[in-house]
C-alpha cells in the first residue's frame, strides 16, 4: 500500500518538526503495512522552496532504513497560475509522475474545484484533491464532475473515526469516487498514520473495494 498524502518531511511545514520525528512516522508507516511513502509537504504561491524539499527529502532518505520506501510530491493549495508554476518545476508533482495532489480552502469556497481539476487535467496533469470529505460547498453532483473532469478524491483515514462524515464517505465509496484513503499524518502522537478505523469500516460496509484501498496496488498508480 502507498499512502499518497503525508507530512513526514521534517522541519518544513506543520508536520514533522524534526527529523526523529520523521522516523517515527515512517516507522509508524511500517508498522500500519505500508510500503511506499509519498511525502507531501505544504506548496503554494507563495510557499514554493523546491530545493530546500529536495535536501530535506535527501537527508530524510539517507537516515531512513526500515524498509518504507520514500517519494517525494507536496500538497499545493491551488492559485491561479498553478499550471505555468508545474510547468516551470517550482512545484512538485507526486513522485515525479503526473499526479498532482491539490488542496482547496475548507472555510470559503474561493475557487470552483470542478474547474480547476479541469484546468489541471487538460494541460496533462492527474489531480488529486486532498482530504475530499472536507470540502462542505462540495455537494454531490460536484464530486462526480471532479472525477469526470479529470480528477481524482482522497480521503482521510481519520475522516472514519468522525461520525458526523460518514454520511458523505459513505456516498462517496458507493458511487465509487474514493480513488486513496491517505493518512495526512503530521506527528508521530496526535496526527499519526492510522488506518485502522478506515480498514474497520471497507471491510464491513463495502468490502470489495478493500483490495483497491488498501491491498498491496494500493495507490500504485501514482508512482508509475
Amino acid at each position: 500500500m502507498t499512502d499518497v498524502h503525508t507530512h513526514i518531511l521534517f522541519g518544513v511545514d506543520d508536520g514533522a518538526k524534526t527529523l526523529g520525528q520523521a522516523l517515527d512516522l515512517v516507522r509508524r508507516e511500517a508498522e500500519e503495512g505500508v510500503t511506499d511513502v509519498v511525502c507531501t509537504p505544504h506548496q503554494g504561491a507563495e510557499l514554493l522552496r523546491p530545493a530546500l524539499l529536495r535536501e530535506r527529502f535527501a537527508a530524510l532518505c539517507e537516515a531512513a532504513g526500515c524498509g518504507v520506501r520514500l517519494h517525494l510530491g507536496a500538497e499545493i493549495y491551488y492559485f491561479r497560475g498553478m499550471t505555468a508554476a508545474l510547468g516551470r518545476g517550482d512545484l512538485l508533482t507526486m513522485g515525479g509522475g503526473r499526479h498532482v495532489l491539490v488542496e482547496f480552502s475548507d472555510r470559503f469556497e474561493t475557487e470552483n474545484i470542478p474547474d480547476a481539476v479541469y484546468e489541471l487535467s487538460v494541460a496533462g496533469y492527474i489531480p488529486v484533491v486532498a482530504h475530499a470529505e472536507r470540502y462542505f460547498y462540495l455537494d454531490r453532483r460536484g464530486y462526480a464532475a471532479v472525477c469526470e473532469n479529470g480528477g481524482k478524491l482522497q480521503v482521510n483515514a481519520r475522516a472514519f473515526t468522525r461520525r458526523w462524515q460518514r454520511g458523505l464517505l459513505r456516498f462517496l465509496l458507493k458511487e465509487g469516487l474514493v480513488s486513496y484513503i491517505a493518512s495526512d499524518c503530521h506527528d508521530p502522537v496526535v496526527r499519526t498514520a492510522d488506518f485502522a478505523a478506515a480498514k474497520k469500516y471497507v471491510r464491513a460496509k463495502f468490502p470489495a473495494q478493500e483490495a483497491a484501498l488498501f491491498g498491496s496496488e494500493a495507490g500504485a498508480d501514482i508512482l508509475l
